[in-house]
């Protein structure tokens, strides 16, 4: 039985638990829940007793991701530092988009160069997390068993 099926079982099941006036009434419609659902009889008590919690609603973004039109700016001139942090291209973005503009690799217009002002530090890291860097990852060595290292260093005999 699907959650939604279970769901909507429970809703008219709960209603009529609630509706029923003696302890006979009430006690044939546990046993009906537990005989549907198979759950256990404490478990249909409490379900049954509870006011039904609505269905959890799919969450959607309505708003389109800020700083669209700055992208391809921030690509530029992450590149051109040598592929930085956001906590150390921050601090430079605006200055080096306007020196690459001066020297004709960028173009700015209003639109960007405002967005390159206002953008904050945490979103210019993850905007920036979508990027891929082509530098080489630092590769991390593991440690060698203890064995292999206690028979590299001498050890002399007890007397």
């Amino acid at each position: 039985m699907s959650m939604k099926t279970r769901r909507e079982v429970l809703s008219v099941l709960s209603e009529r638990y609630r509706q029923a006036k003696t302890r006979a009434e009430k006690s044939a419609i546990l046993d009906e829940t537990v005989s549907l659902l198979g759950c256990h009889r404490k478990r249909a008590i409490r379900v049954l007793g509870t006011s039904p919690m609505p269905a959890p609603a799919q969450r959607k973004r309505i708003r389109p991701l800020a700083y669209q039109a700055a992208l391809p700016v921030i690509h530029r001139v992450w590149e051109a530092l040598d592929y930085p942090c956001a906590e150390r291209l921050h601090p430079v973005l605006w200055e080096t988009a306007c020196l690459l503009a001066s020297h004709g690799h960028l173009t700015l217009d209003e639109a960007v160069s405002s967005e390159l002002r206002a953008i904050s530090r945490a979103t210019l890291a993850r905007r920036l997390a979508s990027f891929r860097s082509p530098k080489a990852k630092p590769v991390v060595f593991k440690r060698k068993p203890l064995a292999a290292l206690r028979a590299e260093v001498p050890m002399l005999p007890y007397a």
